[in-house]
């Protein structure tokens, strides 16, 4: 099995291959490696030269009192979608889902892209 990411779904790969004992290969695309310890929210701005933060809107607090993080649409085209279409990029930014603030917080506890090809 390979297991693929983008973005915040390179932690998701990293947790999903220490729980499956059939994964071959890591492929993170444009996606955060976090080592142990880390989270995505941690390695958006450890970095110089970072950007993410600044693009993001105003939480959505949702009735548990968990938040929903999005990318401002008018700052989603050039941060997440510069390589695709204008027009691609607003559609994307218009129908984006969200990234629960809770799991760009979550920590990894082994990060396997050290001793499973990536």
């Amino acid at each position: 099995m390979v297991l693929v990411g983008h973005s915040y779904g390179g932690p998701v790969i990293t947790d999903a291959a220490a729980h499956a004992n059939n994964v071959r290969s890591l492929v993170y695309v444009a996606a955060f490696a976090p080592d142990a310890g880390e989270s995505a929210i941690e390695l958006t701005g450890k970095f110089p030269g970072a950007t993410l933060g600044a693009t993001l809107a105003p939480p959505v607090i949702l009735p548990d009192g968990t938040k929903d993080l999005y990318i401002r649409q008018d700052k989603f085209a050039k941060q997440f979608a510069a390589d695709v279409s204008a027009a691609q990029a607003a559609l994307m930014a218009a129908t984006q889902r969200p990234v629960a603030e809770a799991a760009l917080n979550e920590k990894t506890v082994t990060p396997t892209w050290k001793t499973i090809p990536s």
